[in-house]
C-alpha cells in the first residue's frame, strides 16, 4: 500500500510538472487540508483542468476522469496511477451507464478512506464566461460518505476556481484560486443523499463559492467589456504599469468586481452602463489598432528609459538568440506533431490544449531519447547523459526566448506606430483617466 501510495504521489508530481512547463500556473490560497476532501473546481480546459490541481493541491487528489480517457494508450496508466476514477457519459457509451454506481461506491469507499477526490460537477469542459449548472453528483458523494460515517467523517468541500487566458496555446496561463475548505455535515440530515432538498442546497453552496472564485458573467461581450475597463483603470490607478504584462493572480479579483459593477450599474442604470460600455469600447479599439495588444498605449516615452529598454531587451535576446534557434530546429518535429493530429482530429476549442499536452508525453521523451542515442554514437555514455540534460534546457530556452520576443516586438511595434502621434497619445490618456474617474463614482455609488 505505501508503494502503490508513493506511486500515485510520484505520478501527480509528474502531471503536475508537466502542465506548469506546457501553461504558466499561478494560484492563490492555501494547499488542501489533510484528510478526506472532496476538491470541487470548474472545468474549462479539457484534461489541463485535473492536471493544475496536482500541481496547486499540495497532495494527491483522485480524479474522476471520462471512462473513454482509461483506454488511451498515455493516459490511461497514468490515471489509473493516480487512483481515477472512470466516469461513463451517456454520449460515450449509453451501454456503459449503470457502471457509475461502481464508481459512485468507490468515490464513497475513497473518501471515507482519508483520500482526497476532485470532481468538476459542472459535468463538462466548456469555453464559457459563466459556471454551467452543477450537476449533484459531487453533493450525493460527500452526503453518502458522511453518512455512511455516523456523520463522524469530518469530510470537508474545497472549491478552486480556475480562470485561463489563452488557454489553447503553448505558455497559455491559469490561475488557481483555492477557496476555504468547508464541512459538509451541516447539510447532513438522517436520510442522507436520499434527502433531495439536503442535495439540492449543498449543491446550491458548492455553486456560490465556484462563481466566488471564479469571474462569471453572462456572455463573452461582457467579460471583454470588464477586461478592457480592468486594463484602462488598473493603468490610471497606477496598478500596474502601462506596459506591463499583470499576473492573474492580480487581475482576477479585480475583474470580478468590474464584473459585480457590470450587473449593478446596468440594472439600476441602463443609460449610463450603455454610455460607458461605448467609451470603453471605443478606447478598447483605438489602443488595438495602435498595436496595443496588452497593456495600455503611452501618453508619453521618455528618451531615457527607452534607451535603456532597448539596450536591455536587445542584449538579452542577441545572446540567447544562438541557442534559442538550436532549441528551434532539435524540437521542431515534437512541435510540429500536435500541429498535425490537431488539424487532423479538429477538437472543440476547450479540448485544442488537452490534445498538444497529450501529443508532447510522446513527442519530449521521443525527442530526448533521440538525442541521447546521437550522444552516445558520438561519444558514449558520456555523450548520451549531456544530451540528455541539454536538449531539455536548449527547449526551455527557446519558450522563454520565443515569449520575450513577442513581448518586445508588440512594444516596438506599438512605439513606432504612435511615437510621432503625440495628440493621440494625450487623448487617449484624458479619456482613459475619465473613465478610471467614472469606475470611481459607480464604485461609490454601489457602496453607497
Amino acid at each position: 500500500m505505501a508503494r502503490k501510495a508513493r506511486y500515485a504521489r510520484a505520478a501527480a508530481d509528474l502531471a503536475g510538472w508537466a502542465v506548469s512547463v506546457f501553461d504558466r500556473v499561478e494560484v492563490r490560497g492555501s494547499p488542501i487540508p489533510a484528510g478526506p476532501v472532496l476538491v470541487v473546481a470548474n472545468h474549462q480546459n479539457a484534461l489541463l483542468d485535473p492536471l493544475v490541481i496536482f500541481r496547486v493541491a499540495g497532495r494527491p487528489t483522485r480524479p474522476l476522469a471520462r471512462a473513454p480517457l482509461f483506454d488511451h494508450r498515455l493516459l490511461g496508466p497514468l490515471l489509473r496511477g493516480i487512483g481515477g476514477l472512470p466516469v461513463y457519459r451517456r454520449q460515450d457509451d449509453p451501454a456503459q451507464m449503470h457502471r457509475n454506481e461502481d464508481t459512485f461506491r468507490a468515490a464513497v469507499a475513497a473518501l471515507r478512506a482519508g483520500d482526497a477526490l476532485q470532481i468538476y460537477p459542472e459535468g463538462r469542459s466548456h469555453s464559457e464566461p459563466s459556471i454551467e449548472p452543477l450537476r449533484t453528483g459531487a453533493a450525493r458523494i460527500a452526503l453518502t460518505a458522511e453518512t455512511e460515517s455516523g456523520g463522524r467523517l469530518g469530510l470537508v468541500i474545497v472549491p478552486i476556481g480556475l480562470t485561463w487566458e489563452r488557454k489553447h496555446r503553448v505558455r497559455g496561463r491559469v490561475l488557481a484560486e483555492i477557496g476555504d475548505p468547508f464541512p459538509v455535515k451541516p447539510w447532513l440530515t438522517r436520510e442522507g443523499a436520499e434527502d433531495a432538498e439536503a442535495v439540492r442546497a449543498l449543491t446550491g453552496e458548492i455553486a456560490r463559492r465556484l462563481e466566488q472564485l471564479t469571474v462569471s458573467v453572462g456572455s463573452r461581450a461582457d467579460l471583454e467589456l470588464i477586461s478592457a475597463a480592468d486594463r484602462i483603470y488598473s493603468r490610471e490607478k497606477a496598478l500596474a504599469g502601462v506596459r506591463e504584462r499583470e499576473r492573474l493572480a492580480d487581475r482576477v479579483p479585480r475583474l470580478r468586481r468590474f464584473a459585480r459593477g457590470l450587473e449593478w450599474l446596468r440594472s439600476r442604470d441602463p443609460a449610463k452602463f450603455g454610455e460607458l460600455a461605448r467609451r470603453v469600447r471605443r478606447v478598447e479599439q483605438a489602443s488595438l489598432a495602435a498595436g496595443a495588444r496588452s497593456g495600455a498605449v503611452p501618453r508619453r516615452y521618455v528618451g531615457g528609459l527607452v534607451a535603456r529598454y532597448v539596450v536591455r531587451e536587445g542584449i538579452a535576446l542577441l545572446i540567447g538568440l544562438p541557442l534559442a534557434f538550436l532549441g528551434r530546429v532539435i524540437w521542431y518535429p515534437a512541435r510540429l506533431l500536435p500541429r498535425l493530429l490537431i488539424a487532423r482530429a479538429r477538437p472543440a476549442h476547450e479540448s485544442v490544449a488537452t490534445y498538444k499536452l497529450a501529443a508532447s508525453f510522446f513527442t519530449v521523451p521521443a525527442t530526448v531519447a533521440a538525442a541521447s542515442a546521437v550522444g552516445f554514437l558520438a561519444a558514449g555514455i558520456a555523450g548520451a547523459m549531456v544530451l540528455a540534460a541539454v536538449v531539455p534546457l536548449l527547449g526551455w530556452i527557446m519558450l522563454a526566448w520565443r515569449e520575450r520576443w513577442g513581448r518586445v516586438r508588440e512594444d516596438v511595434e506599438l512605439f513606432l506606430r504612435v511615437v510621432r502621434r503625440t495628440r493621440f497619445r494625450a487623448r487617449l490618456s484624458d479619456e482613459r483617466k475619465a473613465l478610471a474617474e467614472d469606475f470611481d463614482e459607480v464604485l461609490r455609488r454601489m457602496q453607497g
